[in-house]
């Protein structure tokens, strides 16, 4: 998440809003968020009901929630998703970026 926050002028200046939703209870959520202060919209998700929604299993070969990222229209559309196999696995910043800026160039 460092990076996502080193990173969030990039987004910005795209207009793209970022929303991270956290699997955990509301505690442990608003403990991590206030001892790691992030510039976005951060969720919790305690019942999974949003993981479910986009497909996002936790499982037990991928040590917990596996991550999850899209994204999504002002239509509400999902123009890009990927799901990893391991909690580490997600694109770059780099990587959305590109994405992103190819999405744009297609909607012109």
């Amino acid at each position: 998440m460092e990076q996502l926050r080193q990173d969030v002028h990039k987004f910005k200046e795209r207009n793209t809003e970022i929303v991270v939703i956290a699997p955990d209870t509301m505690m442990n959520a608003q403990s991590f968020f206030e001892n790691n202060p992030v510039p976005f919209t951060a969720l919790v998700d305690n019942s999974l009901e949003v993981y479910q929604q986009y497909n996002v299993q936790s499982k037990l070969i991928s040590l917990g929630q596996r991550p999850g990222l899209f994204i999504i229209d002002k239509q509400g559309i999902v123009q890009f998703a990927y799901i990893g196999a391991q909690q580490w696995e997600i694109p770059s910043n780099a990587q959305v970026l590109e994405k992103l800026d190819e999405l744009e160039t297609l909607s012109v």
